[in-house]
């Protein structure tokens, strides 16, 4: 059994003072009768100083023991989680040798609480940076338990805090996984699974992580959200497939019709017949691949706006004046109303006519022989507006919200045949884009369409 200091310095205060008391008892007086030694006096002098030693090394061993109870009381407390004060404990070291012992613990205890704030302050930010991704984390233990799963994965999985365990959470996303094959991973591998939710679509990654030692710790499970990414990749596959089309058309009616003249033995009104289609056909491929190129630069950022202030209404009424030929052909009533006079814009005059032309060009196309297609100009708000109104076979509801993806056709058999290539619209929205300014269609089943565009009226840097 181990000896405390305390008790330590009383014995031998004690044993010090009999030796002491003895001695001088013996060389003062000559004592040598045991009687005269254990006299009443005498015991009394000698239990006096014993009480005094007793004392006194009690004070002393206090004295001694008092920063070493607070050095471990500390030790505890940081054993526990907590830091205690030092500042005061330098107070109660009463011996030199107490201070370096002092000094050391108190250099420590501070050396604890800056490591002990920046492991807090690193534990908040990540915390932090966790809470606010887009993408979902869930952190596993190695007993499989949820450790950590931020917000986002509870709204992106559709799941609680009443899934805290792997396999709640695996079950309820029906994923054939098995946690040990993920923990024992090599070489820092991964395992992807992606499933959809409330149709989105989610690419799940599952990585194990470890401990400084390298022995495995548990498992982290990031998701993210892909639907935009599947869908412009299906967008891309859509195009592709659509430019392939749209160019084989044209060139097979070019190469039936060229090979048939080459031939021979036509007449030469079936030449003139046959030479009329392929120049049609080839005017459309020469359509698709201009509109292809100017939709290019949008993409690639190449396109530079010549903007400048300029009269919506001339421009209004010049594409009305262009565009009467061609509705007078279906004995439609095309007409250029200014509501109240609008201040000029600020946008590229070229494309703005060029937007205003493909709007009253469709409205034409798509509205039976007789109809009305109506052109308002006017301001609101400090902006101009032109809204271009007809009567014709309108857009069903859902394929409202997809009439500017490329090559996107109401009725595709219809508008191959009036010569369009779907980009139109497409590119009507880059340019609107592009200007600052904002398009808008309401349309309803044989009722007509009501298309409404915005630009702005002063420079926006």
């Amino acid at each position: 059994m181990k000896k405390s200091i305390k008790n330590s310095i009383r014995f031998f205060s004690i044993v010090l003072v009999v030796i002491v008391y003895i001695t001088t008892l013996i060389l003062s007086s000559n004592i040598t009768d045991i009687k005269t030694f254990l006299s009443v006096s005498n015991i009394i002098v000698l239990f006096i100083f014993l009480l005094i030693a007793f004392l006194g090394g009690t004070i002393i061993s206090n004295l001694i023991t008092f920063p070493i109870k607070k050095i471990e009381k500390g030790m505890k407390s940081v054993s526990e989680g907590k830091i205690i004060d030092t500042r005061h404990l330098k107070d109660y070291a009463n011996f030199s040798e107490l201070d370096e012992l002092v000094d050391s613990y108190t250099l420590m205890m501070e050396l604890i609480k800056k490591n002990n704030f920046d492991l807090n302050s690193q534990q908040s930010k990540t915390e932090i940076i966790l809470e606010h991704m887009a993408d979902g984390v869930i952190a596993f233990s190695i007993s499989r338990q949820v450790v950590h799963m931020n917000k986002s994965a509870m709204r992106l999985l559709g799941i609680g805090k009443q899934e805290d365990t792997f396999e709640k959470i695996i079950n309820k996303l029906n994923i054939k996984l098995d946690f040990d094959k993920i923990m024992y991973l090599p070489n820092y591998k991964t395992i992807e699974a992606k499933i959809t939710i409330a149709e989105n679509n989610l690419n799940i990654v599952f990585v194990p992580f470890f401990s400084d030692r390298l022995s495995p710790m548990g498992v982290i499970m990031v998701i993210r959200n892909i639907t935009e990414s599947v869908k412009l990749d299906n967008m891309r596959k859509e195009f592709v497939a659509n430019v392939s089309h749209e160019l084989k058309t044209p060139l097979t009616s070019i190469k039936g019709y060229s090979e048939t003249i080459m031939n021979g033995d036509l007449t030469y009104q079936e030449i003139a017949r046959f030479s009329k289609v392929i120049n049609q056909e080839a005017n459309r491929m020469d359509r698709l691949v201009a509109d292809l190129l100017q939709l290019s630069r949008f993409d690639y950022k190449k396109v530079s706006w010549k903007k400048m202030m300029f009269s919506i209404v001339d421009v209004a009424k010049g594409v009305c004046e262009k565009m009467k030929y061609a509705a007078k052909e279906k004995n439609h009533k095309l007409e250029c109303i200014v509501t109240v006079e609008p201040p000029n814009v600020y946008a590229d005059r070229d494309a703005i006519e060029q937007v205003i032309m493909n709007i009253v060009s469709n409205s034409i196309k798509y509205t039976k022989d007789g109809g009305t297609i109506t052109v308002y100009v006017g301001s609101i708000n400090n902006n101009v507006y032109i809204k271009v109104i007809d009567n014709g076979i309108g857009i069903p509801p859902q394929d409202l919200n997809r009439i500017f993806e490329r090559f996107y056709r109401v009725d595709k058999a219809r508008s191959r045949k009036m010569g369009g290539t779907g980009l139109g619209l497409s590119i009507v929205k880059e340019i609107i884009d592009g200007n600052n300014g904002t398009i808008d269609i309401k349309s309803e089943v044989n009722k007509g369409t009501e298309v409404i565009i915005t630009l702005p009226t002063k420079i926006k840097n």
